[in-house]
């Protein structure tokens, strides 16, 4: 029997959250304003608890990024990379805990962040991926996810679809978020903002 170690990713991995970021790099500095603007309302009213999170976050990559193939996407995914190394926003403490991990089990990032940029970065590090995907026609990218997105309840249900648990006597999950508590009930040590 082995040990399963679960990371997620913004505010774990990172210093924070990689969608606001993908967004910024994927169009000028005026057009990113602008449609931040012209989508407060909606971010306001799922602050509020009016709108669902999942709907909102797929409304919002879909303004961004609706159209852009595959390829465009990719690209994107290496443009953050480049600035993710740059501004330092992968904590240094977790990566080396992560090396750590590595040795002893099975590592998985588990991520309610889009597919098409966390696929490079779990590839370099060398661990399992379990995220919200995106769906694409033509390799071209619709607007819309392929999955629910990977966040709260959804998380834990990814998880255990996607993973025999009963091949591990031991779970351990690092999260840093109320998104990261529907994880708890199914692992064995739950560290939250253990990196902080």
């Amino acid at each position: 029997m082995k040990t399963l170690y679960l990371y997620d990713f913004d505010g774990t991995i990172t210093t924070r959250d990689s969608l606001f970021d993908v967004l910024k790099l994927s169009t000028s500095t005026f057009n990113y304003c602008l449609k931040i603007l012209q989508f407060a309302p909606k971010l306001i009213l799922t602050k509020l608890g009016i709108l669902k999170r999942g709907q909102t976050k797929e409304s919002l990559v879909s303004l961004f990024l609706k159209g852009h193939s595959k390829k465009e996407l990719e690209e994107l995914a290496k443009r953050y990379l480049k600035l993710a190394n740059k501004e330092s926003l992968f904590r240094k403490k977790a990566l080396k805990q992560l090396e750590t991990d590595f040795k002893g089990g099975d590592v998985y990032i588990v991520s309610a962040s889009l597919d098409f940029w966390l696929k490079p970065i779990a590839a370099a590090l060398g661990v399992q991926l379990i995220c919200t995907e995106v769906a694409y026609n033509d390799s071209v990218f619709t607007g819309k996810f392929s999955t629910p997105n990977c966040n709260y309840a959804e998380k834990a249900r990814r998880v255990k679809a996607e993973i025999d648990l009963s091949n591990y006597d031991s779970i351990v999950y690092y999260g840093d978020s109320k998104g990261d508590l529907n994880m708890k009930p199914i692992v064995t040590k739950f560290h939250l903002k253990y990196f902080k």
